[in-house]
């Protein structure tokens, strides 16, 4: 299974979002803009054990998978890495987000923002300098991109988490984050305190709201291009459509 994720996404993705335990004997497969941040300073904090230091978490040391106390796919032998992903001596789980709120937190942060790597992706896509991507030129963008072309902000997150490739012990949710994470603590640590988790603590360098947002921002339009778009989505992790009032 060394070539798990080809098909789906970028070899770099593959490699920087696929987070691997050979102490504590899981896999983390991380989504962007789903509490990546935050899962992982609570991971780090974990590996770490008795030499953590509160200085270990910082900005850098979450985006750079360099600086991680979590190993990438490249750095085990292939035997190795197959035991990660079919053995049952191995935990495996993911996070997930509702599609709607996932690609308006993207847009607000990442491309109106106009200052990060996936921003430069879009507007060179669209062939614009100055002038300001909107939203609707966004999820049009986004929508007719396959898998492996999407960045890994707005990639579909079946494919992102390779989900017709790995058969996972857990699946938690954005929306239900801190029980979620109680439920991966169990299932992978056995009984850690919650203090030690540090539950309610927003590691992420922004926050927006999004999920308070989508009818601000979502018509019927979008709403249908997002939902035949990342239908899968939609259909393996149990999220509904947005409804939107026909007379209005």
């Amino acid at each position: 299974m060394t070539d798990v994720y080809k098909g789906l996404k970028r070899f770099r993705d593959y490699q920087n979002n696929t987070n691997i335990s050979i102490r504590n004997k899981y896999l983390y497969c991380a989504v962007d803009k789903v509490a990546n941040s935050t899962i992982k300073a609570l991971l780090y904090k974990i590996e770490y054990g008795e030499v953590w230091k509160e200085n270990y978490i910082d900005r850098k040391s979450l985006r750079e998978k360099r600086l991680s106390p979590l190993l990438s796919p490249f750095q085990l032998p292939s035997d190795l890495l197959d035991e990660v992903y079919k053995s049952d001596g191995y935990k495996r789980f993911c996070f997930v987000r509702n599609p709607y709120s996932r690609l308006l937190s993207c847009y607000l942060d990442r491309i109106a923002d106009r200052r990060s790597f996936p921003s430069r992706e879009v507007y060179d896509a669209l062939g614009k300098s100055e002038e300001l991507v909107t939203f609707k030129e966004f999820i049009e963008l986004v929508c007719e991109q396959n898998s492996v072309k999407q960045n890994s902000h707005w990639r579909r997150q079946v494919d992102d988490v390779m989900l017709c490739k790995i058969k996972f012990d857990f699946v938690g949710k954005f929306e239900n984050l801190n029980n979620d994470l109680l439920c991966v603590s169990k299932l992978v640590f056995g009984d850690i305190l919650p203090e030690l988790l540090d539950l309610g603590i927003n590691y992420s360098p922004s926050k927006t709201n999004a999920s308070d947002k989508l009818y601000e921002w979502y018509d019927q339009y979008l709403e249908s291009l997002v939902y035949e778009s990342y239908k899968q989505d939609f259909e393996a992790f149990g999220y509904d459509r947005l409804v939107f009032n026909s007379c209005s």
